[in-house]
């Protein structure tokens, strides 16, 4: 009974606050989402300015409280990925971008999140590397001059603020290729570690 009225881990980590922090910015999505969506776009180039702040805020208000978990990592990832493939399919509908923009950034998205999978299965995880959290901010901070510019909300500077988010953005695709690579090597590296050479022999673990 007593176990029962304890709370679960995941429970009492999903309220923390820097994951409440970072639970937000899916909602902050969804929000941005229905604005472009019902046409109230600059609405949602502020919600998406707010969604991007929480990136920064839940990080440091883990580490001030003490209260990092890996919970809260994968939940930044999966929030991160989700804010920046939404605003990146709103340029690229908008014509601020060419479709194949989504190609590279998609597939990186997969091969990093299958890439870490595989080492925590082997025992090990991968750390973010700087080069991956530079791509976020390019790419993420790049699209909230772009939006605006596309949707011609800043007047004669629009045009400006579409070729400023543009090149950002292709900065931040040369850092998608750039850590794709370091997260591969890091991935090999573990995977020489953990797993015998050919020719080597495997303990035989139902030995007592």
């Amino acid at each position: 009974m007593l176990a029962q009225a304890r709370p679960s881990a995941l429970l009492r980590d999903l309220r923390s606050t820097p994951n409440l922090i970072t639970l937000s910015r899916i909602a902050l999505v969804g929000c941005v989402f229905i604005c472009y969506a019902t046409h109230a776009y600059a609405l949602g180039v502020v919600l998406g300015f707010i969604a991007g702040m929480t990136d920064y805020l839940d990080g440091w208000v883990a580490r001030r409280t003490g209260q990092v978990t890996r919970l809260g990592e994968i939940l930044d990832q999966v929030c991160d990925i989700a804010l920046e493939l939404t605003l990146l399919v709103f340029a690229v509908s908008l014509g601020a971008l060419p479709v194949w923009v989504l190609v590279p950034y998609v597939l990186r998205e997969i091969w990093v999140v299958s890439l870490r999978r595989m080492a925590i299965e082997l025992g090990e995880n991968i750390p973010s590397r700087l080069a991956g959290k530079l791509k976020a901010s390019f790419v993420g901070w790049s699209l909230l001059p772009m939006l605006p510019g596309a949707l011609h909300l800043a007047g004669r500077w629009s045009d400006a603020l579409v070729r400023f988010g543009q090149v950002s953005l292709t900065i931040g695709l040369v850092l998608t290729v750039v850590s794709a690579i370091q997260y591969t090597a890091a991935f090999v590296r573990i995977y020489n570690r953990q797993v015998p050479a050919a020719g080597t022999r495997t303990p035989d673990r139902r030995a007592t």
